[in-house]
């Protein structure tokens, strides 16, 4: 665990389930509502969109608000012409950045993050392609509320058919990479369990390095304190290089007490472009954290 986070008010470890979450209201230090136990918490989330039809993310905004969640921003990417939001009336709840263009995934979530930190405690960076399982968002606030150290948290993350995604990260160098173009495939396949912790249980709440982007729990004050997303990556390693500046400040935990299902398309394998963008993030994240290992 880094030096640095002292900076947090460390507490013993309290299980979630002890954390009183009755229907009253309390409020943070910063003099924003907490409602609790069937009433909105106080937690903002961002989904960013790129030609979604709405219709194709509507049953996880109303996923994320019946679990507690008090507002839910959708960024859109997309070409002007796309018209994702085109007839749809939101929630309240529900606010819709758009207009924009592609400006990348980091700078799209910045956009809402902005707004998001300044009003509520907690903050979810959530991709359109996620299903909560039930209770998942109420087990991250309680987890958090416990545990006063811990700055970004990820749930278990299972695909369609149920099977763990093996998304808890070690900071990756380039063999990680390079080593699935060329064989001996078991020299892949080494270098592929230790970058994803397979020599750990996925069964257990552990502290890791680099969390996936796909669904990110954050404490709002230590967002707000990174200024969220490095925007210099336009897509792929932005989560990393976020997760990885956390760690500086705070504890990063992976909690398989609370589940999500997640789709994981991996659009770089389909796209010379997409490609080229994991490529140019790539080199732009060794550059910053080191090519073989931390600099």
């Amino acid at each position: 665990m880094p030096a640095s986070t002292s900076f947090f008010r460390f507490q013993c470890w309290k299980s979630p389930e002890s954390v009183n979450t009755g229907h009253q209201v309390v409020t943070d230090g910063g003099g924003r509502g907490i409602a609790v136990n069937g009433a909105p918490l106080s937690i903002g989330a961002s989904i960013v969109l790129y030609r979604t039809p709405i219709a194709a993310v509507r049953p996880l905004v109303d996923a994320l608000l019946q679990q507690g969640v008090a507002h839910v921003y959708l960024v859109d990417n997309s070409p002007q012409s796309f018209g994702a939001f085109q007839g749809w009336a939101p929630d309240e709840r529900v606010s819709l950045i758009g207009r924009q263009g592609n400006i990348g995934y980091g700078r799209a979530n910045n956009l809402a993050i902005r707004k998001s930190t300044a009003a509520h405690k907690y903050h979810l960076v959530c991709n359109p392609d996620i299903s909560l399982q039930a209770g998942a968002i109420r087990a991250l606030y309680a987890l958090m509320e416990s545990r006063p150290e811990v700055g970004l948290c990820m749930p278990r993350v299972v695909g369609p058919d149920g099977r763990v995604q093996h998304l808890c990260k070690r900071s990756p160098v380039p063999l990680d990479y390079l080593s699935r173009l060329v064989p001996p495939r078991s020299w892949s396949q080494r270098r592929r369990a230790r970058l994803e912790m397979l020599d750990r249980s996925y069964d257990l709440p552990m502290e890791v390095e680099c969390l996936s982007g796909c669904f990110m729990f954050f404490r709002s004050s230590v967002l707000g304190a990174l200024n969220g997303f490095d925007e210099r990556f336009f897509l792929y390693f932005e989560d990393f290089d976020l997760a990885q500046r956390s760690r500086r400040i705070a504890v990063n935990l992976y909690y398989p007490h609370a589940q999500v299902i997640h789709v994981h398309a991996r659009e770089h394998r389909r796209s010379w472009r997409v490609r080229l963008h994991f490529i140019m993030s790539a080199i732009r994240y060794f550059n910053k954290w080191g090519w073989f290992g931390h600099s």
